[in-house]
């Protein structure tokens, strides 16, 4: 039997400048030096679980909140003020209830070129760097995958 396709990472890069990027400092400002711990644990749950993005629920929020040691509220406004300056994408986070950002998507996506295969979610797709050869994309519109499509597969006997 083969083995699973993993989807997340068993580490991702941190920018040096992590610190000094005007959106984690607005963020910090807004609210407190424990947000930095539980930006962190919120991309460390985005990067090891689907690689890319993670769905923002209740649970997600008292995950984080005991990893930290803080409130689910200062989770919760801390993602709030992350999507408010544009740490997470806006829309997708409106939509689907999803943490997710064009630099999370290409950081991932440069992380996996050796593996075979990568699949991802063409609703939560935010980057252009998707044309190598082992990229996948479920949920695309095509020709292929639309319901009216007048192809069938026939099975041939032998």
């Amino acid at each position: 039997m083969a083995r699973p396709t993993k989807k997340g990472l068993d580490y991702f890069p941190l920018d040096v400048d992590f610190l000094s990027d005007l959106k984690v400092r607005r963020i910090i400002k807004a609210c407190g030096k424990e947000a930095v711990h539980i930006l962190v644990a919120l991309l460390a749950n985005i990067y090891r679980d689907e690689g890319y993005y993670v769905l923002w629920d209740d649970d997600l929020a008292f995950l984080v909140a005991d990893e930290v040691g803080t409130k689910e509220g200062t989770v919760e406004e801390l993602v709030r003020k992350a999507v408010q300056v544009k740490f997470f994408d806006k829309d997708i986070f409106d939509k689907y209830s999803v943490l997710t950002s064009k630099g999370i998507q290409n950081r991932y996506i440069l992380a996996t070129k050796e593996r075979k295969k990568v699949e991802l979610e063409f609703k939560y797709l935010l980057t252009n760097e998707v044309n190598r050869s082992n990229i996948s994309i479920n949920g695309r519109n095509n020709s292929v995958n639309q319901g009216n499509n007048q192809q069938s597969k026939v099975k041939e006997s032998k």
